[in-house]
């Protein structure tokens, strides 16, 4: 199906598969991790299968929270039928691996391989919530790092003319040994590690990606760094290019990013383009600063310039890492969420760019300012279907509309009974009730959207998935839900 698709190409995407390779009298699990190999030794005269795939979910589990901080399983299943040799699915579990593979020619001498795909995530406890009414809005520039007008031109949009040039700096940056300041370590360590926020998600930070953030947010060298940036010169910063990339990636993580519904805006000044198509959608050169204060944007802007408008599904996606830096930012009035610049894999790996790359289309224009929206394609995929359905029924979530309309190929008559069929579902009290008993399971697992955990009980009730929980997890937290409510009242507003 489309949905086993788009499953498979995200586990590509977030986790990489797992293999097992025998030889001699033990199992060996070689698990494959960028820049590393690690075995893991299993008895065969001892171990039943059930026992192996258990041991290899509780060594993969201790990995991704010791790595990533994902301590909550979401989904682990072996996909018998690509083992090799095959096994079958229906076989028993509790038979031991020795009796798996003594009838393999040359056994025990033999190399054997397990295909394993996996999910994990931050589990809710550890999380962040997105909601930022405590922070203030202010228009006020006295606090500044340099004045706005002072600034030199910024802009972190790769244009189709550079590619050639920025593929040649990319990686070639060389870490060298880093100095330290234990005064600075001190400073940081005291102020900013124990913040409460990085307490809750136990502290996953380290102090030099503090120090990264602080600096880019903080200090006046992030001019410079910046203005390296977008010149392609990223061997001249090394260590704050990839500390503060890798700071945004870890927060990203702890975020409950799938509860997220406001706007971005980030204020380009001197920056306008001629036409949408100088730009290579999807690329960042740097990273970019945006806030949801759009007077913030509009004081980068200057007098003359571009604001890139985010919209929230840029933010909801798994494949774009974006954090809010506020609670590290000594200016808390620009409620700052950073994007990381993008990684080099997004030129090379074409099956990447659907979750981890971006639209971008111009939006308004006047005499002074050019406002460029950028959206995630799976937001813009089924768009015009999607305002189709809801004039049929404005009821319904735009969200259930995307999946339904993924389950029909973006076919609106076979969406439509798909979804007269689940409306007809959701109006039985007795449905209604079930979520309810199940609902604190939903929410353990961020699943934040109550009608769209209902539609998925509706899809396990009708066999088309297996588990509603894992569904709408992935559905959620992994891919992300690109729709918001903002959307319905736009489309809403147009008609």
């Amino acid at each position: 199906s489309h949905f086993q698709f788009l499953l498979l190409l995200l586990e590509k995407i977030v986790h990489p598969h797992t293999s097992l390779n025998f030889y001699l009298n033990y199992l060996f699990l070689l698990i494959t991790i960028p820049y590393s190999t690690n075995k893991e030794p299993l008895n065969p005269y001892s171990m039943t299968l059930k026992q192996g795939l258990q041991h290899l979910q509780d060594q993969l589990k201790i990995r991704q929270q010791s790595i990533n901080g994902e301590d909550k399983l979401i989904m682990f299943k072996c996909n018998f039928d690509e083992c090799k040799p095959q096994i079958q699915s229906n076989m028993n579990k509790n038979v031991l691996l020795n009796d798996i593979y003594k009838h393999l020619p040359y056994y025990p001498n033999i190399q054997i391989h397990w295909k394993i795909d996996f999910m994990f995530m931050v589990s809710y406890k550890h999380t962040i919530s997105t909601q930022r009414a405590e922070i203030p809005k202010s228009n006020s520039n006295e606090d500044a790092i340099i004045p706005p007008n002072q600034k030199s031109t910024f802009n972190p949009l790769l244009y189709k003319c550079d590619i050639h040039q920025l593929k040649i700096f990319l990686n070639k940056t060389c870490l060298t040994k880093e100095k330290s300041d234990n005064n600075l370590k001190l400073l940081l360590h005291e102020i900013l590690y124990h913040d409460g926020i990085h307490k809750k998600m136990g502290y996953p930070l380290e102090l030099h990606h503090i120090c990264a953030v602080l600096l880019y947010c903080g200090k006046s060298c992030n001019v410079q760094f910046s203005s390296d940036q977008i010149q392609f010169r990223y061997h001249k910063w090394p260590f704050l290019d990839s500390y503060l990339q890798n700071a945004i990636t870890i927060l990203h993580r702890y975020e409950r990013r799938e509860e997220e519904s406001i706007e971005l805006y980030c204020g380009l000044k001197n920056v306008r383009l001629k036409n949408i198509n100088e730009i290579k959608e999807g690329f960042f050169v740097s990273h970019v600063s945006t806030s949801d204060d759009i007077q913030v944007a509009q004081m980068y802007r200057s007098h003359q310039g571009c604001i890139l408008h985010f919209h929230p599904s840029m933010r909801r996606t798994f494949g774009i890492d974006s954090c809010d830096v506020s609670w590290i930012s000594p200016f808390k009035h620009e409620r700052e969420i950073l994007f990381s610049r993008s990684q080099a894999a997004q030129f090379y790996e074409i099956e990447r760019k659907e979750f981890t790359a971006w639209n971008a289309k111009i939006e308004k224009e006047d005499e002074n300012t050019q406002m460029i929206l950028l959206t995630w394609p799976q937001y813009d995929k089924f768009l015009e279907q999607t305002k189709q359905i809801i004039r049929w029924d404005y009821s319904i979530d735009l969200n259930i509309i995307y999946w339904a309309l993924l389950y029909s190929h973006g076919d609106i008559n076979p969406t439509i009974k798909w979804l007269s069929l689940f409306q007809e579902w959701r109006n039985q009290p007795s449905n209604k009730i079930k979520y309810e008993r199940r609902k604190n399971q939903f929410i353990k697992r961020r699943c934040c959207n109550h009608d769209f955990n209902l539609f998925s009980v509706f899809l396990s009730e009708f066999g088309i998935q297996r588990c509603c929980v894992e569904f709408a997890t992935i559905a959620t937290v992994i891919q992300g839900l690109p729709f918001v409510d903002k959307d319905k009242e736009m489309v809403n507003k147009k008609q």
